[in-house]
C-alpha cells in the first residue's frame, strides 16, 4: 500500500470515528457517545444542566441531563405528571419528598420521584453531579427556555453568583406542565443526613423496589436488587422497572469483570442509553468501536446493533431505557445475588 492510500484509509477511519463521537448531543434519532462535560449546556441560577438525550432525540420518550454545581440554594419546590429519577455521580446532594421524606444522597444513589408529589433538591457539595431522568421527555426544552447558555469546559463557575428570572421561569411553567408549589412545607431537621422514616436502612441494609407507582423512593449504593448472571459475571442492581414507572422507565446498573471481546450482539425496540460510572467501557455500533470512560454516554437508538464488554478488571455503568432494555434482558437469565461484585 502507498503513501497516499495510506493517508486516504486514515482519512476515512477517522471521519468514521467523528460520526459516532460529538459535542452536543443530535436532536434527532441517531447513535451517538457523548463525553463527559459536552453537550449543550445552560446555566440555571448557578446551576449548570447539560443535554444528555434531548426530548426529540428519544422522540419524547425519555430525556436526561447532566447536572453540575457546587454548593447551591434549595431549588423551588415543584411538581409535575411525569416520573423523574436521579443519579449520582459524585459529591453530594439533599433531595426532599413532599413534607417528611429525604435523603442526603452521595455517589451512586438514586431516586424515584413518582408523579404528582412536591419534591425538591439541594447541591451542597463543592464538586457535585448527578444525571437527572425524566420520562416523558420535555424537560430539557424547559431549562433551554429558562436557563443563560454556558459554554466553559469548567464542570460550573464556582464565582457564578447569577440569579434565576424567577418570574420568567414562573410563567414557563405551565407550557412545561410543571406545578410549583412555593408554599409547600418541607422537613429541613435531618439527623445524619436522612430523614427519620430512613434511619435504619440508608447505607446500611437492602432497601426494595415499591409495587406503587405512585410512591416515591431512595435506593442507596449498591442496596437496592441485584442478580448475578453467572456464567460472564455480570451484576445487574434493579433501580427502577416497569411497574415503579408504569412502563415508562427502566433503570438499573450494570457491572462488568474483563471477559475479553464479547461476540454477542444486541438489538432493542426501545431508546436507551448507556453512563459510564467506574472503568472502561468498550462500545461497538453498526461497526465502529469506541471506549468510554466516567460520565460518557452513549444514546442507543431503538433497532440499533450493538456490542459491549470491558477490556479493564471493573466497569459499571447505569442503563436508562424507554422500556425493555439491556439490563431486563440480562435480568431473564440472571440468579437473585446479595453482592456488588461477582464471585472469583
Amino acid at each position: 500500500m502507498g503513501r497516499f492510500q495510506v493517508i486516504v484509509l486514515l482519512a476515512i477511519l477517522s471521519t468514521a470515528f467523528a460520526k459516532l463521537v460529538v459535542d452536543v448531543a443530535p436532536e434527532t434519532s441517531q447513535p451517538y457517545v457523548l463525553p463527559n462535560l459536552k453537550g449543550a449546556a445552560v446555566d440555571f441560577g448557578g446551576l449548570i444542566l447539560r443535554t444528555l438525550v434531548a426530548n426529540s432525540t428519544s422522540s419524547g420518550s425519555f430525556s436526561l441531563l447532566g447536572v453540575h454545581s457546587g454548593p447551591s440554594g434549595l431549588n423551588l419546590i415543584h411538581s409535575h405528571k411525569e416520573v423523574e429519577a436521579f443519579y449520582t455521580l459524585k459529591g453530594s446532594v439533599q433531595v426532599f419528598h413532599n413534607a417528611d421524606q429525604g435523603r442526603q444522597m452521595s455517589a451512586n444513589d438514586f431516586v424515584f420521584l413518582a408523579p404528582g408529589n412536591n419534591h425538591t433538591y439541594r447541591p451542597n457539595d463543592l464538586d457535585f453531579q448527578l444525571t437527572l431522568a425524566m420520562a416523558p421527555g420535555g424537560i430539557d426544552d424547559f431549562f433551554a427556555a429558562t436557563g443563560i447558555p454556558y459554554t466553559s469546559s469548567a464542570p460550573f463557575n464556582p464565582d457564578d453568583h447569577s440569579q434565576l428570572n424567577v418570574t420568567k421561569v414562573l410563567g414557563l411553567m405551565p407550557k412545561y406542565n410543571i406545578v410549583p408549589a412555593p408554599t409547600n412545607k418541607i422537613n429541613l431537621d435531618w439527623i445524619n443526613g436522612t430523614t427519620e422514616d430512613g434511619l435504619d436502612t440508608w447505607h446500611s441494609a437492602n432497601q426494595s423496589l415499591p409495587s406503587d407507582p405512585s410512591e416515591a423512593y431512595f435506593i442507596s449504593s449498591n442496596r437496592g436488587p441485584k442478580y448475578l448472571v453467572r456464567d460472564s459475571g455480570t451484576v445487574v442492581a434493579q433501580l427502577a422497572s416497569a411497574q415503579q414507572t408504569q412502563e415508562k422507565l427502566t433503570v438499573a446498573t450494570i457491572t462488568l469483570r474483563n471477559n475479553g471481546e464479547s461476540t454477542d450482539v444486541h438489538v432493542f425496540d426501545m431508546d436507551q442509553a448507556f453512563q459510564i460510572t467506574e472503568g472502561q467501557l468498550t462500545l461497538e455500533i453498526e461497526d465502529e468501536v469506541v471506549q468510554l470512560i466516567f460520565g460518557d454516554l452513549a444514546f442507543i437508538p431503538r433497532g440499533t446493533c450493538f456490542r459491549y464488554w470491558s477490556e479493564v478488571g471493573f466497569t459499571k455503568f447505569i442503563n436508562w431505557s424507554a422500556g425493555f432494555g439491556l439490563a431486563d434482558s440480562l435480568i431473564e437469565d440472571a440468579e437473585p445475588w446479595q453482592h456488588a461484585v461477582w464471585p472469583a
